[in-house]
């Protein structure tokens, strides 16, 4: 990770420089990429305040904290540099791990003609309510026979709401 340290009114110290170097530099474990920080000392009256950019491949997290000692600002920076780092990873797990499942789910449009398969079919002579034993029995959307009673081919269907559909053919 690539840090530029910049003091205002206060001088930048090697053990303050080594100390920024060290504790923003740990950032790197977190940081999958490269990434840059621009570290802002500054001492306003009694406050010591840091202001962090942190640019990890293209994303900017920003950072501002202040206390009475330099070190500790920079210890208070650093958790919430940690905890934004962690924010943004786990957002672009979840993003990574959202869209994996809609590309999943979402099926390639089928652009084939649809298959008309031809059976030969004899309807057998039943009554209506054999008919409908039988569409009970196979579980099935509907039973073609031939009607013993008026000898007409006929279909019974099961509606949703459960009763029956009765069609006659002329």
């Amino acid at each position: 990770m690539k840090i530029t340290i910049t003091a205002k009114n206060t001088e930048l110290t090697p053990a303050l420089k080594e100390y920024v170097e060290k504790k923003i530099g740990r950032l790197e474990r977190k940081i999958d990429g490269t990434a840059y920080a621009d570290v802002v000392l500054k001492v306003e009256k009694y406050r010591h305040i840091v202001d962090v950019n942190l640019n990890i491949e293209g994303e900017m997290i920003k950072a501002n904290e202040s206390s009475k000692d330099m070190f500790s600002s920079i210890d208070l920076v650093y958790e919430v540099l940690e905890k934004q780092i962690e924010k943004m990873k786990d957002k672009l797990y979840k993003s990574k791990r959202r869209q994996a499942q809609q590309e999943q789910f979402t099926e390639a449009p089928t652009e084939r003609e649809p298959v008309i398969v031809e059976e030969e079919f004899i309807p057998k002579p039943l009554t209506v309510e054999e008919a409908i034993m039988k569409l009970n029995e196979e579980d099935k959307h509907f039973v073609v026979f031939n009607n013993s009673e008026n000898g007409k081919v006929c279909v019974i269907y099961r509606k949703k709401n459960g009763d029956y559909g009765y069609i006659i053919t002329r």
